[in-house]
């Protein structure tokens, strides 16, 4: 939220200045300025779930660790071919957005479907 403040006409002084002393050419409008409203604290701001920015679409990422994978073994993979991972089996997988961690997950088949469920949330 912003107020509007009038400034000074050209020739006027600002508030603080000597009268008579004219102001800037730079400082001088015949706009209004706006001045943006003291912010509220982290914690009061939530997104309501039925909000246009609640419905945003956003990316999330389940990184798994592979140890020396190259372009060259990307390119070769085939339907069915395994890859070692540094991760430990059974293990729970972070799932991010961005920089930010979400969740832990775990890898689930369903048919011919991997999909990862959430375990726990951060």
């Amino acid at each position: 939220m912003a107020t509007a403040h009038p400034l000074p006409a050209a020739g006027q002084a600002l508030a603080g200045e000597a009268p008579g002393r004219a102001a800037p050419a730079a400082e001088v409008s015949t706009g209004q300025a706006l001045v943006p409203a003291p912010q509220q604290p982290e914690e009061d701001r939530e997104i309501a779930f039925g909000t246009e920015v609640a419905r945003l679409p956003v990316e999330l990422d389940v990184a798994v660790p592979v140890r020396d994978f190259r372009v060259r073994h990307l390119l070769a993979l085939t339907p069915g071919r395994l890859i070692e991972s540094q991760w430990g089996h059974g293990e729970d997988v972070p799932l991010a957005a961005g920089e930010v961690q979400l969740a832990w997950t775990e890898f689930e088949v369903a048919e011919t479907q991997l999909m990862v469920r959430v375990t726990r949330l951060v």
